[in-house]
C-alpha cells in the first residue's frame, strides 16, 4: 500500500492497513506439511504400512520452522508499522490481540485433551500447559500424542512475552541490532548447554527444551522484517541493505528457490543438527519476496490456499483427531487393501475432515473472539 493511501486510511478510520496477499498461502502450505508428515509418522502406531521410499517425516519440522519464521516476521512488521504510524506500540492492545487469537482454541484443546478425549496425561503436563509451558511438557513426554502440537503454541506465547518490548527502543536500526545480539546470545547458550554432560537426565531435558524453544527461528524472521521494512520505508543506513535488496531481482529469486528446495530435500533425508536455523533464514527471505508482490516472480495466492491459510491455526492444532480416527478405521476394516487405494483413502479423508473440523472451529468458535480482536487493532490486515 502506498503512503498516500495509508494516510487517507489513517484519517478516515484511525487505522493503518498492511496486507500481504501471499501469506495465507504460506500458512496453508506449512500446515499441510505438518499434516502430511504426521500421517506417515503415525501410520506405525496403527500398524498401517508407510509409503515405501518416501522419507517425509521431517516435513513436519519444515512446516513448523516456516510457521515460526513467518510469525516472527509478521508480528515484527506490524509492530514496526504501528510504531511508524502512531509513534509508539500499545503493549496492552498487543497482548489482548494475542490472547483473543491464541487462547480460545488452545485452552479448548487442553480441556478436551486432558479431560475428555483422550482424557489422559500427567497432572504436571496439564499445569505446564495451562501456564503456557507445553513445550517443556512435550520434552518430559507428558502430552498425549493426539494433541501434542500445542507444544509450539507455548513457544510462541513465551516469545510474545518479551518480543514487543524491543520496540521500546526508539530507532529501528537499534532494534535490528538488538535482535541480532539476542540471536547470538541464544546460539551461545545453546552451544554451552550442548557441551554439558548429556548423561545427566536433567541437562538432557534442559537441552531438549532449548531446542523446542525456537526463539532464534522467530527472531530471524523478525530481523528480516526490520530490513524489509527499511526497504519499503527507509529510516536508517544499513551496510548490507544493497545486498538484501538483491533478493528482489528475478535471478536471485530463482537461486533462492532452488536453494530452498535443495535444502528441504537434504533435510528430509538427513537429520541435520539445528537444521531449522538455515531453514528459517531461507524461509524468511522467500516470505519477503512473496510480500513484495510487485517484483515477485511467483505467487501462492489462490482462493483454496487463502481459505486453508485462514483456518490454518485450527488445522495445525486439531488435525490429529481426524487422523487417528482415520488410521484406526483403516487398520480395523480395510487392513489388506491395495496400498495406492489405501493411501488415497487415508490422505483424502484425513485432509478433508481436518479442513472440515478446522472450518467448524474457525466459524463456529474462533470467529467471535477474532471480531473482538479487531477492536484492538491499529494495523489491520
Amino acid at each position: 500500500m502506498n503512503t498516500t493511501t495509508t494516510e487517507k486510511n489513517l484519517k478516515s478510520t484511525g487505522k493503518a492497513r498492511v496486507y500481504f496477499s501471499n501469506l495465507n498461502g504460506v500458512r496453508a502450505l506449512a500446515a499441510l506439511m505438518v499434516v502430511i508428515s504426521h500421517i506417515e509418522l503415525h501410520k506405525v502406531d496403527f500398524h498401517v504400512a508407510r509409503i515405501p521410499h518416501l522419507n517425509i517425516l521431517n516435513f513436519g519440522k519444515t512446516g513448523v520452522t516456516i510457521f515460526f519464521a513467518l510469525s516472527g516476521f509478521l508480528i515484527t512488521y506490524l509492530l514496526l508499522e504501528e510504531k511508524r504510524n502512531f509513534s509508539a506500540v500499545n503493549f496492552k492492545a498487543f497482548y489482548v490481540r494475542r490472547m483473543l487469537r491464541i487462547w480460545p482454541l488452545y485452552f479448548l484443546l487442553v480441556v478436551v485433551g486432558f479431560f475428555i478425549y483422550p482424557g489422559t496425561g500427567a497432572t504436571t503436563g496439564l499445569w505446564l500447559s495451562v501456564f503456557f509451558m507445553p513445550n517443556l511438557a512435550f520434552c518430559l513426554q507428558m502430552l498425549p500424542e493426539i494433541f501434542n502440537p500445542i507444544w509450539s503454541i507455548g513457544t510462541e506465547e513465551q516469545f510474545y512475552i518479551f518480543h514487543p518490548h524491543f520496540f521500546r527502543i526508539k530507532k529501528p536500526k537499534d532494534i535490528l541490532y538488538a535482535f541480532l545480539i539476542f540471536i547470538a546470545l541464544i546460539w551461545a547458550l545453546q552451544l554451552s548447554i550442548n557441551n554439558l554432560n548429556h548423561e545427566n537426565p536433567i541437562w538432557k531435558i534442559f537441552s531438549q527444551f532449548f531446542y523446542y524453544a525456537r526463539f532464534d527461528n522467530m527472531m530471524i524472521g523478525a530481523a528480516v522484517a526490520v530490513i524489509f521494512h527499511n526497504t519499503r520505508h527507509p529510516s536508517f543506513k544499513f551496510k548490507l541493505q544493497p545486498l538484501f535488496d538483491l533478493m528482489f531481482k528475478p535471478y536471485m529469486q530463482v537461486i533462492l528457490s532452488v536453494i530452498f528446495l535443495a535444502y528441504v530435500y537434504l533435510y528430509l533425508i538427513h537429520d541435520i543438527p539445528h537444521g531449522d536455523v538455515p531453514l528459517a533464514v531461507i524461509s524468511s527471505l522467500l516470505i519477503v519476496n512473496l510480500c513484495q508482490a510487485e517484483t515477485s516472480i511467483y505467487t501462492i495466492n489462490s482462493k483454496v490456499l487463502d481459505y486453508i491459510g485462514q483456518i490454518s491455526y485450527g488445522i495445525y492444532l486439531l488435525h490429529k483427531y481426524p487422523l487417528f480416527l482415520t488410521l484406526y478405521l483403516v487398520h480395523k476394516y480395510i487392513p489388506s487393501m491395495n496400498m495406492v487405494t489405501q493411501n488415497i483413502i487415508i490422505y483424502t479423508i484425513t485432509v478433508g475432515c481436518t479442513i472440515g473440523l478446522a472450518s467448524l472451529s474457525y466459524f463456529g468458535y474462533e470467529k467471535p473472539f477474532l471480531n473482538i480482536k479487531k477492536r484492538f487493532q491499529k494495523i489491520t490486515q
